[in-house]
């Protein structure tokens, strides 16, 4: 299995409670990186493992094309 490592860019909540209108401070998306195994890869997305074994896999995700910033096949 080929192993990359994926920057992606994910949802972030704001403060809780009650904002001020003339106060919002911007919030910007979450950069995430992650390091993985793909174990699927569609024109939509793509899936990551975690950890590998000679039967098994460990810890998936599946990150959107569209939130994908940087992308490089690691050795």
């Amino acid at each position: 299995m080929k192993k990359v490592e994926i920057e992606w860019l994910d949802s972030k909540a704001g403060p809780g409670g009650w904002e001020h209108l003339d106060e919002l401070e911007p919030v910007k998306p979450a950069v995430c990186r992650t390091l993985g195994f793909i174990t699927e890869q569609t024109p939509e997305y793509i899936t990551l493992a975690q950890t590998i074994g000679r039967e098994q896999v460990l810890s998936r995700i599946t990150i959107p094309t569209a939130a994908i910033t940087n992308y490089r096949t690691l050795k």
